[in-house]
Order: C-alpha cells, then sequence, then structure tokens
C-alpha cells in the first residue's frame, strides 16, 4: 500500500509539474513585459497551490527512508512558509523587487541543478538507495534557500 501511495504522489507531482506553462523570456516589447509578467503571476499562483503537495510528496519520502529527518525537514519547511509570507509583505509595500529575489549566486544553483538532477534520476528508477542517499542534500538545500531568502529580507 506504501508503494501505491509513494507512486500516486510521484505520479500527481509529475503530472502538476509538466502543467506549468513554458518560462520563455518575453520580447523586449511593452506587450511581451506585459505578457511576461502574466506568466510570472501564473506561475507563482500555480506554485503556490503546489507547493503543499510538493512538501507532502517530501515528507513522505523522508518519512520512508529517512525517519530521522522529519522533525527537520517540517521546521525547514514551517520556516520557508513564514519567509515567503515576508517576502510577500515586504515586496507589497515596495521595499522589495522580484530582481532582489533572483540573485542566488552560480555555484548554488549549479548544486540545485545537479541534486535534482541526481533525485529524478534515483525516482524514475525506483532507486531506494539513492533516493536515500539524495534526500539529505535535498534538505541542505532547502536550508541555504531558506537562510539566502532570510539574508535578502534583512538586508532589505
Amino acid at each position: 500500500m506504501k508503494k501505491l501511495k509513494c507512486f500516486m504522489v510521484a505520479a500527481l507531482l509529475t503530472a502538476a509539474l509538466t502543467q506549468f506553462p513554458g518560462l520563455i523570456a518575453a520580447e523586449e516589447s511593452p506587450e511581451g513585459r506585459e505578457e511576461s509578467a502574466r506568466t510570472h503571476e501564473t506561475v507563482h499562483l500555480k506554485y503556490d497551490k503546489m507547493r503543499p503537495h510538493l512538501n507532502f510528496y517530501y515528507e513522505l519520502l523522508i518519512e520512508r527512508y529517512e525517519p530521522a529527518m522529519k522533525e527537520e525537514w517540517l521546521m525547514i519547511v514551517q520556516e520557508l512558509e513564514t519567509l515567503i509570507k515576508k517576502y510577500r509583505e515586504m515586496k507589497k509595500e515596495g521595499k522589495l523587487k522580484d530582481k532582489d529575489f533572483h540573485n542566488q549566486d552560480d555555484k548554488w544553483k549549479m548544486k540545485h541543478q545537479d541534486v535534482q538532477e541526481q533525485f529524478l534520476k534515483a525516482v524514475k528508477e525506483r532507486n531506494d538507495e539513492a533516493i536515500r542517499a539524495i534526500l539529505p542534500d535535498l534538505v541542505t538545500l532547502q536550508k541555504e534557500m531558506n537562510e539566502y531568502l532570510e539574508s535578502i529580507l534583512k538586508t532589505s
């Protein structure tokens, strides 16, 4: 039954992620910028709806493969939700712009991409040992993202 649940969550995640519109940069015309802004907003709205699903998916995997990390993961997710709320408040007040957030260093981006590729491969192959091995890296990446977001909020 657990395998079926994990499979269903993975299928839901895959289906949801393929529903995001392509994030292709719009032309530099005013119409292109408006379209880009609408697409950006649409992606954020869809992500807001998907974040609970993704968090639950990761929680299930952690519970299955690395149960000792579950409390830490739940605290990291709670912290992320708080940081996102603060970010949106500051953005609404005009204290932050989207460009302030998208300056994560290239080294972190490469690490993130590498870990996500390893994770995807492990999940596609249903490789229990590889999933177990990559989960600590996923948790570390989320911690680092929280730290980065917190630093942006403090400096603004």
